[in-house]
């Protein structure tokens, strides 16, 4: 265990702290991570069931191509021990009622299977990429602008401000029915909304266009699973003088004058330190902070913006030879219908998802065994109304993270529909994939209660705060906040996903370490 002071106290260890912590390092500084799970690695962690190993939230990544900023900045900051392999062909596979479409580098080749698909609207989909490019500019503009000192965002800001407004400030609703006029090109064209979890007539276009642009040149996995990222990454953190403690819940930042000077844990030990770095959410970070010594606009505007959708997971262990049966190395989103602004609102009462995504990572992963039972994975998530679930929550607002219901007070009714929910994702699963049903082995299902309990994340929120235009252009969303030392880190300061964490944890780390700006160029 490293010995104190430490350069910064990093307050969780998902993707935005990892990323924050390493680059700290990468200057010679040494960083404290406090995680409150027993494990490291947020929604990028894994767990085993049954001898089969599976990934909380990564799928794949985008821009680890051989000049990806991505590949760049993850050698630089993790020694080039994090290896992704690319997905070779189609990335993700849209399944409609009597309509598939596939998603397969270039851009070039996915531009023309949607024309051959939609003739008569060949020039509004030109209209459409053009409009990803120009959107996908704006949003970097402004993620500079929320990075960059004082002095420099407001001129950036006041710069960009017409391209900021016309893309970032508009649903992805609005600018795709404006683009293109065929219904059925308008759901394909919005159906993978789950990469970033606000419904199309309510998520910014900006977004839309940052994830999109993002797979245009292919789409990448993580040898060895998601586990890598904490591994390196907690690696080159610890190789700098710092560390990372499991089971070390932070209950307060502690501050006087508007400025950090620590924090204090769930066992009581207080740990001192001018700079702190939360990467739990900016909710979870004011619930930490004295009440006196927050400025009210900051946090009113924060908190007017509601947590993303949660999902509901199901993990399967298969047997058997599962690519001759129907799977392979692409997402499926699979959609029941051309309503692709729906959402599982209660699954009490419905017992099919509206939309299902589907994927196996053992498929993805070179350096995965099968063995000679030859035993696959498959991993099914559905966006699911954190209302169905609100009932089981035993948070309270009395100090500290937002939890979910602990283990030992889940009531035998959450069990009941745990196991309901189960139940019906595999009569799905089976429905679209028949062949494969047989083999699985083994399921697990998680909950938004699941993440919440195990990540903090309020309401088991996927992608931290909502990802609408008022979220993207809030004041508040920033890594530098009005406590003098204290920064943002994560989904929230930066964007949803882990790229948009690994990036949010970037520029909190430059916000406290000027120098690191340079990493970010």
């Amino acid at each position: 265990m490293a010995s104190g002071p430490f350069d910064a106290i990093v307050i969780g260890s998902g993707m935005g702290g990892l990323a924050a912590g390493a680059a700290l390092a990468s200057i010679g500084k040494r960083a404290l991570l406090l995680e409150r799970h027993t494990q490291p690695g947020g929604l990028t962690q894994t767990f085993e069931r049954d001898g089969f190993r599976f990934n909380v939230g990564v799928h794949n990544l985008g821009g680890f191509g051989e000049h990806g900023i991505n590949r760049r900045l993850f050698d630089k900051l993790a020694g080039g021990r994090v290896k992704m392999a690319p997905i070779v062909g189609t990335y993700d596979r849209l399944r409609f009622p009597d309509f598939n479409l596939a998603f397969t580098p270039p851009a070039a080749q996915l531009k023309q299977a949607l024309v051959n698909a939609f003739p008569h609207e060949a020039r509004g989909i030109d209209a459409y990429f053009s409009a990803l490019h120009a959107a996908n500019e704006a949003m970097g503009a402004l993620q500079a602008t929320h990075s960059a000192p004082g002095f420099l965002a407001t001129p950036m800001a006041w710069l960009k401000r017409d391209a900021i407004k016309r893309w970032v400030g508009r649903t992805t609703w609005e600018v795709v029915t404006e683009t293109v006029t065929d219904p059925k090109l308008q759901a394909v064209l919005c159906a993978q909304w789950g990469d970033y979890g606000s419904r199309p007539l309510d998520g910014s276009f900006g977004m839309h266009a940052m994830v999109m642009t993002h797979y245009l040149d292919g789409a990448w996995y993580p040898v060895g699973g998601s586990g890598s990222f904490a591994r390196e990454f907690g690696r080159s953190i610890t190789d700098a003088g710092g560390e990372i403690r499991t089971s070390a819940e932070v209950t307060r930042i502690n501050c006087e004058g508007q400025r950090v000077h620590g924090v204090t844990l769930a066992n009581g030990e207080a740990i001192d330190g001018r700079c702190v770095i939360s990467d739990i959410g900016i909710h979870n970070t004011l619930r930490l902070l004295p009440s006196d010594e927050v400025d009210y606009q900051w946090a009113a505007d924060a908190l007017a913006i509601q947590p993303s959708a949660g999902y509901v997971g199901l993990y399967l262990g298969l047997e058997g030879d599962i690519a001759a049966q129907g799977a392979d190395t692409a997402n499926s989103w699979i959609h029941d219908s051309w309503d692709v602004n729906t959402v599982w609102r209660d699954p009490s009462v419905q017992p099919r998802a509206p939309a299902l995504f589907v994927s196996f990572p053992s498929l993805r992963d070179p350096a995965h065994d099968p063995g000679p039972r030859r035993r696959h994975t498959a991993e099914i998530v559905a966006l699911v109304d954190w209302s169905a679930f609100s009932q089981w929550d035993r948070s309270d607002d009395e100090g500290g993270m937002k939890k979910g219901a602990p283990a030992a007070l889940r009531s035998e009714s959450y069990a009941a529909f745990k196991a309901l929910l189960q139940a019906n994702l595999l009569a799905q699963f089976a429905e679209h994939f028949p062949a494969l049903a047989p083999m699985v082995v083994a399921a697990e299902c998680s909950t938004p209660i699941s993440v919440a309990t195990y990540t903090g994340a309020e309401h088991g929120a996927m992608y931290g705060l909502e990802t609408t235009p008022q979220r993207f252009l809030s004041a508040a969303l920033r890594p530098r906040t009005p406590i003098g030392g204290l920064f943002l880190a994560g989904q929230d300061a930066c964007a949803p996903g882990v790229t948009g964490a690994f990036f949010g944890g970037l520029m909190a780390a430059a916000n406290a370490q000027p120098k690191l700006y340079a990493l970010l160029r």
